[in-house]
């Protein structure tokens, strides 16, 4: 794995394509002819704001000119869980985002978080990541709020909560949001029922490395499982004042529990450990 990546940064450091690893890394074909995304969109590799989380040693700090370990809007947490930056730490090339039981008093679970100091808008963004094993949902998003009116936009490339009738350990579960909030009703979705989970490919498992990737444009989202485009939401079906597509956000790699979860519906073991790969940027 960490030959494949120092060949990837060479490439990048050389300025080559990487047509010739599209099939490896899994890499969309985005225009469906074979052609790379650079030669669609004129995007480029971004390594400026990627990161393959190769620190030196183990249990890490990711990288602080790149990363943030707190929620963006500095939220905490809910009933059932409170973020930690301890928990989020480069090990052996990978980003390690962790839940573990309560370490404060009070606190069901705490768990790991990683955002990044940049807002993206339109590009392609890639990670390859393995979803934690547990009744946890391990995460990849972007999220935006307006600081005037609290209002809230969203979009879930993955949450992976494994072992659950609303996305079982064989479907990926994407979404987009628009929350309003008041102080009568607090966070009120107004796209609701949005997520459409899918099939994996090939009959995979969400707890196996798989690599995903979201393309952010003018007219659409769309979301990759291991290079096959598994769902495509066009702007054009989504009121305008909805839509989370033209809004710059920063990215957030999580694992969490929702404030729902009880008894059986909470993560079965002690531990929990969501791994990232890398994440790659072309915009």
């Amino acid at each position: 794995m960490r030959q494949a990546k120092r060949l990837f940064n060479l490439m990048a450091a050389l300025g080559l394509t990487f047509s010739t690893l599209a099939h490896a890394n899994y890499t969309p074909n985005l225009d469906g002819t074979g052609n790379w995304i650079k030669n669609q969109k004129n995007w480029q590799f971004n390594s400026a704001v990627s990161d393959e989380f190769n620190q030196p040693g183990n249990w890490q700090t990711p990288d602080t000119s790149k990363w943030n370990r707190y929620h963006p809007t500095g939220w905490l947490g809910n009933n059932s869980f409170t973020y930690s930056g301890n928990l989020a730490y480069t090990h052996q090339g990978n980003l390690v985002l962790e839940a573990r039981n309560g370490a404060n008093v009070g606190d069901k679970h705490t768990t790991g978080i990683a955002s990044s100091k940049t807002a993206f808008k339109y590009g392609y963004f890639e990670v390859k990541a393995k979803a934690a094993n547990n009744n946890i949902a391990s995460s990849f998003w972007f999220f935006n709020r307006n600081p005037d009116n609290g209002h809230q936009f969203e979009i879930d490339v993955y949450e992976h909560f494994p072992y659950t009738g609303w996305n079982s350990q064989k479907k990926f579960k994407s979404n987009i949001h628009y929350f309003v909030w008041t102080q009568q009703d607090g966070n009120v979705d107004q796209i609701p029922w949005y997520e459409s989970p899918v099939d994996m490919p090939n009959n995979g498992v969400v707890t196996d490395w798989h690599v995903y990737g979201v393309l952010r444009d003018e007219a659409s989202i769309r979301f990759y499982v291991d290079g096959e485009n598994v769902r495509t939401i066009w702007k054009s079906q989504v009121a305008p004042e909805y839509w989370p597509g033209d809004k710059s956000m920063p990215v957030i790699l999580d694992i969490l529990v929702y404030d729902w979860q009880q008894g059986a519906n909470e993560p079965a073991q002690t531990y929990s450990f969501y791994y990232v790969d890398y994440f790659r940027v072309w915009n």
